[in-house]
This record gives C-alpha cells, sequence and structure tokens, in this order.
C-alpha cells in the first residue's frame, strides 16, 4: 500500500545510501583476471550471496531489492510505475512469444508493476482486462493480429508503443511530475534515435523506422528520419540534450561501432536529470534517483562479468559502463 509522506518515503531510502557501489568495488571487478575470479570478487563486496547461482541472478535480485522498496514506500505509485512498467513489457512479450512456439517462458521478472502469475493466466486465456489501459489495448491488438500470422517483431514494437502512452497517460494525472515527464520525453527521443542509427548500419530503409518509432518525445520521428542521410543535421537535432550527447551521436553516425557508447552517454544524461535530487529530504525524483542507481550498479555488474566470461577487453567494457554516484 502506498504511503503518505514524501519524508518518510525519503528517510527510508535515504538509509540506504551508504549500500551504493563505489567504483573502487567496480575497479576490483575490472581487475580480476578471468570470469571465476570476477564472481569470487562479487561475493567480497556483498553485491552477490552463496545461494546465487551466477551473476544474472545476484544482478536481478540488486535491482528487485530497489523496486519492492520503492513500490512500498512511494505516496505515488501512478508516477513510479512507470518505471516499473517495463517488466511488465519484458514479461508481457516473453509470455506471448512463448505460448506463441509452445514453450516455456524464461527469465521473467518480478519487478514490474503486476504479478507474473496474474500475466500468466492473462496470456494463457488471451484476457487482458486486468491490465492498464493501453496494455490491454495493444495486447488485444496483438491477438487479432496474430491470428492470421505471428510477428515477434510487431509484439515488441507494439508493446513498447504501448509503454510509453501509458506512462504518459500515468504522467499526465499528476501535478508533481516535471522532471520525470522531461525524462521519459528525452527517453523517447534518445531509443528512437538508437533504433534509426540501427536500422540505418544493417542498410534498412527510413520508412522501416516510421513504422516502429515511438511516439512522445520532442524530436519528430519523421524530421529524424527525413535527416538521417545528413549526419550533422541529425546530431545537431540532438544538441538539445547536451554536448556530450551530440558528440556522441556524431560518433556512432560516422561508425557503427560507437552506438554502445552513444546509448551509454543517452543513458548518463538521462539520470543526471535526477542526479541533483539524490540527497532531498521529500521528493519523488529522490526516490527515482535511488532506483536507478540500483539499476545502473546490476548494468555494470552484468557489463564486467559478461565480459569477463567472453573475453572482451577492459577498455570494451569501460565505455559502456553507467557513471555510478557510489
Amino acid at each position: 500500500m502506498p504511503q503518505t509522506s514524501i519524508s518518510f518515503a525519503c528517510g527510508r531510502v535515504g538509509v540506504l545510501r551508504r549500500t551504493a557501489l563505489k567504483q573502487a568495488q567496480l575497479d576490483r571487478l575490472l581487475s580480476a583476471h578471468n570470469g571465476s575470479e570476477a564472481l569470487r570478487t562479487l561475493s567480497d563486496i556483498g553485491f552477490s550471496t552463496a545461494d546465487d547461482t551466477d551473476f544474472q541472478t545476484a544482478a536481478e535480485k540488486h535491482v528487485l531489492k530497489a523496486c519492492e522498496l520503492i513500490k512500498a514506500v512511494t505516496p505515488e505509485p501512478n508516477v513510479t510505475d512507470c518505471f516499473f512498467l517495463r517488466y511488465d513489457i519484458h514479461n508481457l512479450k516473453i509470455l506471448l512469444k512463448s505460448r506463441q512456439l509452445a514453450q516455456k517462458p524464461q527469465y521473467l521478472s518480478d519487478c514490474g508493476t503486476l504479478n507474473v502469475d496474474k500475466l500468466r493466466h492473462c496470456v494463457a486465456e488471451h484476457t487482458y482486462s486486468e491490465l492498464p489501459q493501453e496494455l490491454k489495448a495493444a495486447m488485444e491488438s496483438l491477438e487479432k493480429r496474430g491470428a492470421a500470422k505471428f510477428d515477434p517483431m510487431l509484439v515488441d514494437t507494439e508493446l513498447d508503443k504501448a509503454m510509453y502512452r501509458q506512462i504518459f497517460l500515468n504522467l499526465a494525472k499528476s501535478h508533481q511530475s516535471v522532471e520525470i515527464t522531461r525524462y521519459f520525453t528525452a527517453k523517447v527521443d534518445l531509443q528512437n534515435v538508437v533504433m534509426l542509427l540501427r536500422l540505418r548500419a544493417m542498410g534498412r530503409e527510413t520508412a522501416e523506422f516510421i513504422s516502429i518509432a515511438l511516439q512522445g518525445g520532442q524530436l519528430n520521428p519523421q524530421t529524424l528520419a527525413n535527416n538521417c542521410a545528413d549526419s550533422e543535421k541529425l546530431a545537431r537535432m540532438l544538441r538539445l540534450y547536451g554536448e556530450k550527447v551530440y558528440q556522441a551521436t556524431l560518433a556512432a553516425i560516422s561508425d557503427a561501432g560507437k552506438l554502445p557508447f552513444f546509448e551509454k552517454t543517452a543513458d548518463d544524461y538521462l539520470y543526471g536529470i535526477f542526479r541533483a535530487h539524490r540527497y532531498d529530504s521529500a521528493s519523488l525524483e529522490m526516490l527515482i534517483a535511488f532506483l536507478l542507481q540500483k539499476q545502473r550498479e546490476a548494468t555494470d555488474v552484468r557489463l564486467i562479468l559478461a565480459g569477463k566470461f567472453n573475453g572482451f577487453s577492459p577498455e570494451e567494457v569501460t565505455e559502456r559502463m553507467r557513471e555510478l554516484d557510489g
């Protein structure tokens, strides 16, 4: 049940600030000679426990604890739920595709707004009345369209679009979400650029981008597509998100191998929206800063450990790592 006091919520979350991962701890992970040593280090720094079977499990638990805390203390669940809808969408994609392929669904997340068993039942029974408005509409539409021909990519694109429609619908009902609205507006633009540059690197037509582009950003998807052939024009459109994003855009346009660096830079920009609020004593933004910090810690751990087990150089891993405040 949501709390009524934002001061209480910030107090509860604030006492956990000391649990943030420190750069020195990440440096220890990076300096590990191999994956096995990195796993032991992960336990040494307190990120994982003896019960964790692998680093992915440890990272999932790390994020889940943060999600459960925010859900327990938030006085504005309609707003904070916007940051958990991504996990509902992840689960719906897996469940729908697994049902179609007659496979057992794997890697479902408990971090969403909806109980996983409830989602299993919805997808198994093809009934979606318990889902949020936009997710319900998207799932019902996909059921109708999939009756003739199932398209996994259509599932991904339509559910991603529905997620942002639901997010902006939630935010429209709140009077305390200026920074959070700014965050999701920027996130739409930056994700659209990622999709556009990926399609460009694959030699695909820009018309395909228009069909999958997300709505709700400041940058018109058609204008982005029209400027795709002009590197400088496209990069200048991203300048409203700062010089670092602009430079990362230029790099990713000229070299598709720099796209992961663009994604990292974009993610750092988004987190920066909340960085100034991480010590607030009574703001919803402080709760979000904490949640994003924990997600970023998990992302960095996954990157480092995956790099150790797959032979990536420390430089390749570091280029993709998110900035932390620990």
